[in-house]
């Protein structure tokens, strides 16, 4: 399906988002694997995500929830004019942190984020 204007105008594509493509290194797991995956269908949530964070950031947050993000980026693009059929899944929410805290650096520390209990890629470069 094609990206109509309408269904973009609810994130800012300036977004000073750093990389195309947030990973470093082969995923370690299936979960960053899909979730790989998923951006590379969907490349428009991360600087949506983006946006969404950087907004909240700017208000004076110190910390924020990727969990809020989420919700915030699935309901603009329930209420825009977006005939693209995408879920966003709750699987991916740690993973679009940790690149969003490692590419933006105006959201470095924003979100809390827990050991994944494996060797992950170095997401503090």
């Amino acid at each position: 399906m094609k990206r109509t204007d309408e269904a973009t105008r609810w994130f800012d594509f300036e977004t000073p988002y750093q990389h195309a493509d947030p990973v470093l290194e082969e995923p370690s797991d299936r979960l960053e694997q899909a979730a790989l995956e998923f951006h590379q269908r969907n490349p428009h949530i991360l600087p949506a995500l983006a946006t969404v964070c950087l907004q909240q950031k700017r208000t004076g947050r110190k910390h924020w929830s990727i969990n809020a993000a989420f919700e915030v980026v699935r309901y603009n693009a329930a209420i825009a004019v977006d005939t693209r059929r995408y879920r966003l899944n709750n699987n991916h929410r740690a993973f679009y942190a940790r690149w969003l805290m490692r590419d933006v650096p105006e959201l470095a520390d924003f979100f809390e984020t827990r050991d994944q209990g494996r060797i992950a890629q170095d997401y503090e470069e």
